[in-house]
């Protein structure tokens, strides 16, 4: 199977389906996005430390710290207190605040978005300052808290040096003392040593910092309705193509008459409009019936049945068409001079005009009288034929009608019957598809002819 035959099985039958899937998701993210308020968004930068993380995973752990930090409840709601303005503190957590890292970087974006400006740049402000201060406070307590555990530590050994001192002071010979003293002496030298390495630390460490403070914002954020309706339209056009696969293998269909003639390896003979199917002689009904004569007189067929492959169409007032279509003659071009033809009643044989010069090509015209077997090609729907009373001679031909989609086991019946009957295919003809005002037509034509 070709692609073009998959797409035309999918969507000739079934576009009104596709249709539908693309727009009603088209119209509601529309509906929707164009009801949705206008918001607006003030950003903080902020830099956590000096230190730049070492890998993507750092970097995305200070980025979650952050944003551990900004949506605290107590923060958030302490943010919302400082704003003066009342939000859910759940969906203003989970919607209204987003922290973003700058690639590999120690430093992130924190946005705030909310539907009045001013409130916007005071949360994220606010937000911002919590942070940093969370960040400096839990990067510095260890420190803070080693070197107050050092400070007391120094504190009792001074103590203990000082009546130390003292009693050696009365004591000048007391050679156990003096080295007592030498011991807290080294140990207060550690202490100081070690109190001195983590202010150092301290220093070198940094702090975190607001780089770039929330200014107000100006314009609402952007609705990004092209790309939700772009979005929207192609998951509808999936779903479309899905729902009609899914009905295309429950129910198979050939599409395009072509298609068909080649299922019943049988040539398309021509293509009707709506205005061909009005019951008049239009040159596609001409065009038709000289082909249908043709394929007639090629197969050495006297009759022509008419079968319907599902399209609806009146077959009754199409039969009369081709027929008064063959009684005219009118599958001429206009303006090409009626030759009258030569020879007998049993075919078409080339005829020339008078003036013609020897040898010169002419052209068949094929009338009534021009007949197979000396009758007139009879063309009727294949329900109005009777094979009870069909002549000895009579020899019938199926011309099917076809519309732009066909289903497979009606296809499968035409050639069913062909097989059956004995009756070759002599040829597909195309039609649109069927509308009540075609099927009326056996009505209107009982009024009176056509011409």
């Amino acid at each position: 199977m070709e692609i073009d035959e998959i797409a035309a099985r999918l969507l000739r039958q079934y576009w009104a389906v596709v249709l539908v899937c693309v727009l009603v998701p088209l119209a509601a993210i529309g509906l929707i996005t164009t009801k949705e308020p206008r918001v607006y968004q003030a950003d903080a930068r902020i830099i956590t430390g000096s230190v730049v993380p070492a890998s993507s995973t750092q970097s995305d752990a200070i980025v979650s710290q952050v944003q551990a930090i900004a949506t605290g409840p107590g923060t958030a709601s302490a943010a919302l207190r400082t704003a003066g303005v009342k939000r859910n503190l759940i969906t203003f957590i989970s919607n209204d605040v987003t922290v973003t890292g700058l690639g590999g970087s120690q430093v992130v974006d924190l946005a705030v978005t909310d539907k009045s400006p001013q409130a916007a740049q005071k949360i994220a402000s606010s937000l911002a300052t919590a942070v940093v201060d969370a960040l400096n406070h839990a990067g510095q307590g260890g420190i803070i808290n080693a070197l107050h555990a050092i400070d007391g530590e120094l504190v009792k050994l001074a103590q203990q040096r000082a009546v130390l001192a003292q009693q050696i002071t009365n004591r000048p010979h007391n050679q156990q003392g003096q080295a007592k003293l030498a011991g807290l002496d080294q140990v207060i030298a550690n202490f100081t040593g070690d109190r001195g390495r983590l202010l150092i630390e301290s220093t070198a460490q940094g702090l975190a910092g607001i780089i770039d403070r929330p200014a107000l914002p100006v314009k609402p954020q952007s609705r990004a309705l092209p790309q939700k309706l772009g979005l929207a339209g192609l998951l509808g056009l999936v779903a479309g193509l899905l729902i009609a696969a899914l009905f295309e293998v429950a129910r198979p269909t050939v599409p395009g008459a072509q298609r068909v003639g080649r299922r019943l390896s049988a040539p398309t003979l021509g293509r009707l409009e709506a205005a061909d199917l009005d019951g008049t002689v239009t040159s596609g009904v001409a065009q038709l019936a000289f082909r249908t004569r043709l394929a007639a007189l090629h197969a050495a067929r006297s009759t022509v049945a008419l079968a319907d492959a599902g399209t609806g169409v009146d077959l009754d007032a199409l039969a009369a068409s081709l027929t008064d279509a063959l009684s005219e003659g009118t599958f001429l071009r206009p303006g090409m001079p009626d030759y009258p033809v030569a020879g007998n009643s049993h075919g078409a044989e080339k005829a020339e005009p008078a003036d013609a010069p020897p040898g010169s090509p002419g052209m068949a015209v094929l009338t009534q009288q021009s007949t197979f077997a000396g009758s007139a090609l009879r063309i009727c729907p294949i329900g109005r034929m009777n094979p009870a009373v069909t002549s000895e001679w009579e020899r019938v031909g199926l011309l099917i009608v076809c519309g732009p989609v066909a289903r497979v086991p009606e296809v499968a019946s035409l050639a069913d019957l062909a097989e059956s009957s004995g009756w070759p295919v002599l040829g597909v003809a195309a039609v649109p598809r069927a509308r009540r005002r075609w099927r009326k037509r056996g009505t209107a034509r009982a009024k009176g002819p056509r011409r």
